[in-house]
């Protein structure tokens, strides 16, 4: 049924593999590892998955992992193709590689890493990110774990004052981990230093049993990541020794000296290194939802035209609507992740290599933003697939309700969204100055807040959109500079007046980002895909317009005429990508063990694939009587009573 929509692409799949994956390698790479996960016993795909307790799905999940190790390195930061590609489950390794070791690669001294990275490299230390408490998440300066320094054994106190302090989330914490890297609020004779990390092991080499002083359990059930050990953890005048300090930038002796070297800010690197991976890998489930939902759109047919034939729901304008600039969304933001990914391992050399923090404030700034723009994207991108495939989207078999479940923690996990944007907004708010006081400091993303008006002659083109796009968050930056500055007392301001504005104004630069790096892609990348990728360019461009233009409005630098115009034209579009749709989802070469659907394979029938997991694999079913039916007769038994 799909093999004439293959044939109607009107580019070259090769070619938009390449670019989607960052390169030929890249997506070589990809495909070399999907090929081990589809041809693994274990990890073919068990729609009978979500029948399982939790318990069992954890077990499961690490015996999955250790089957992984044995064939691909788990620890490859130039792709994290296993949280993409296996089946059901977050392997139990992903804090340790993503978060542990890059945080000692940029905390801990070169003795601290002579003596640790072996053993961390090969689990012999295996540790968890503890870094969240119950009462703090992403205000990091207020935790209130504290670990005081006693002089008279060279020895750190680490202790939980109160339930507030209790480290909570941490993952890896709850059943896995023998080791954490703790963060606490460093006290020396009496004086605080602010919040470190602290290399602690927390359970018994030989009984894995939480040692003596230490409290540490599993959080329970929750929305999404059902096989990651979230765990809680508290300290009862722990003693660790003075090295577990990962101390390349703040040192502390035996007399109790306190010596600083080096940006105090550092300790955001390894959060920056897992929020990098946020928008680069987990991004590509947002793909994954729209190569489901766009096949399932293919082979859903529902009533009928005047030839008396059923017409394919993908047809229809309004599905369209609901998918295509979801597609092109997914194309900005996959074009953004690669220029962000460079920025951040630029970043992580100048650190790690020069002690040069000169990247560190620009880094921050973009990967806050496309944080929040990307995890919101993916999870509202997998619902609107879920609801585009109407009923039978709601079913687990379909693949949907997981993608929609495991990413939405994200939201909130590795920075809050709005406090993420809130962020953005203060750089914006320093660039904005810039522009006045040091305009030749100012990044190249972020000259276009000296734009004061612009005359577009066409509002659809590239040019023109990439241009309102940057006048529309340069207008509202502006005006929400004026809202902070109106009040005398900035503190009260910024938390009480101007928040909305701040974070209102933040929320449109990552969609003007993104189009410049579409942009740059199709100029600079792209061969015989410029055409189709110009034309998705353009729906994200007025898509985002039309999503969010107050700034543009705020000044009348859009007409009514403008609007319809965006309107008319996005319309015009979709024909051109309905020809193209399948070959978009498909150039991203994922299988269907990837995709984990019964209503989107590449071939066969759907209905069929749906009665036999029914009919034949539901495990529920495999009672012929249920044993529950004792109950209604106690329901009746109750009833004749009444």
């Amino acid at each position: 049924m799909l093999e004439a929509e293959r044939k109607q692409g009107q580019f070259p799949m090769l070619e938009m593999s390449h670019l989607l994956y960052g390169g030929k390698e890249q997506f070589d790479k990809f495909i070399e590892r999907q090929s081990f996960f589809d041809n693994h016993p274990m990890f073919k795909v068990n729609h009978d998955f979500f029948n399982l307790s939790r318990q069992d799905q954890i077990l499961l999940n690490a015996e999955k992992t250790v089957e992984a190790m044995k064939k691909i390195s788990l620890e490859d930061p130039n792709y994290y193709t296993p949280n993409v590609l296996c089946p059901q489950g977050i392997f139990i390794s992903t804090v340790h590689f993503a978060m542990v070791i890059p945080a000692f690669q940029v905390l801990a001294s070169d003795e601290q890493i002579k003596k640790w990275m072996t053993s961390l490299k090969n689990f012999s230390a295996f540790g968890c990110y503890a870094q969240t408490e119950l009462g703090h998440g992403s205000d990091v300066q207020n935790l209130q774990t504290v670990a005081v320094f006693d002089k008279q054994t060279c020895e750190f106190v680490i202790h939980t004052p109160n339930i507030e302090a209790t480290k909570f989330w941490p993952g890896e914490l709850g059943l896995y981990c023998e080791f954490a890297l703790v963060f606490a609020q460093l006290i020396v004779d009496g004086k605080g230093y602010g919040v470190h990390p602290f290399w602690i092991r927390i359970r018994d080499k030989e009984t894995h049993k939480p040692l003596s002083g230490i409290q540490i359990g599993d959080i329970g059930p929750k929305m999404g990541y059902a096989v990651k050990d979230n765990g809680f953890m508290s300290f009862d005048h722990y003693r660790v020794p003075l090295d577990s300090l990962l101390n390349r930038y703040i040192k502390v002796n035996r007399e109790g000296k306190v010596e600083r070297q080096g940006n105090p800010k550092v300790g955001y690197g390894s959060m920056m290194y897992m929020r990098n991976i946020l928008c680069d890998q987990y991004t590509k489930f947002a793909g994954r939802a729209l190569a489901i939902a766009i096949r399932y759109s293919l082979y859903r047919k529902q009533f009928k035209d005047d030839n008396k034939q059923e017409i394919r729901i993908l047809d229809y304008q309004c599905q369209q609507q609901k998918l295509f600039p979801l597609l092109a969304e997914f194309y900005a933001c996959v074009f953004g992740s690669v220029k962000i990914k460079e920025l951040v391992n630029d970043n992580f050399n100048k650190i790690s290599r020069n002690n040069d923090f000169s990247l560190l404030g620009l880094t921050h700034a973009v990967l806050s933003g496309a944080k929040a723009n990307y995890t919101y994207f993916v999870a509202n991108c997998a619902e609107w697939c879920r609801l585009s495939c109407g009923g039978h989207g709601f079913a687990h078999y379909s693949g949907l309700p997981i993608i929609f479940f495991e990413m939405s923690p994200n939201i909130t996990l590795e920075g809050e969204n709005t406090i993420l944007n809130l962020q953005l907004a203060r750089y914006l708010l320093k660039q904005l100055q810039h522009i006045v006081s040091k305009p030749t400091a100012v990044p190249s993303f972020f000259k276009f807040l000296s734009i004061e008006t612009a005359k577009v002659d066409d509002v659809t083109s590239l040019d023109g959109l990439v241009t309102l796009l940057g006048l529309n968050c340069a207008n509202l930056t502006k005006y929400a500079a004026q809202k902070l500055m109106s009040n005398p007392d900035l503190k009260e301001s910024w938390d009480t007046k101007s928040g909305i504005a701040l974070a209102k104004a933040a929320s449109t630069f990552i969609p003007y980002f993104n189009m410049l790096c579409f942009v740059d892609t199709i100029n600079n990348k792209a061969k015989d895909t410029k055409q189709i990728l110009t034309v998705l360019a353009r729906i994200y461009g007025i898509t985002m317009l039309l999503n969010n233009m107050q700034g543009l409005l705020l000044k009348n630098q859009l007409s009514s005429q403008d609007i319809t115009t965006l309107q008319d034209t996005r319309e015009q579009l979709y024909p051109i990508i309905r020809l193209n749709a399948l070959c978009l989802v498909e150039a991203q070469g994922l299988t269907d063990n990837s995709l984990q659907s019964l209503i989107a394979p590449k071939e066969g029938d759907v209905y069929v694939n749906m009665y036999n997991f029914a009919s034949k694999e539901n495990s529920l079913n495999k009672q012929q009587v249920h044993s529950g039916i004792n109950y209604i007769q106690k329901m009746r038994e109750v009833n004749a009573k009444l």
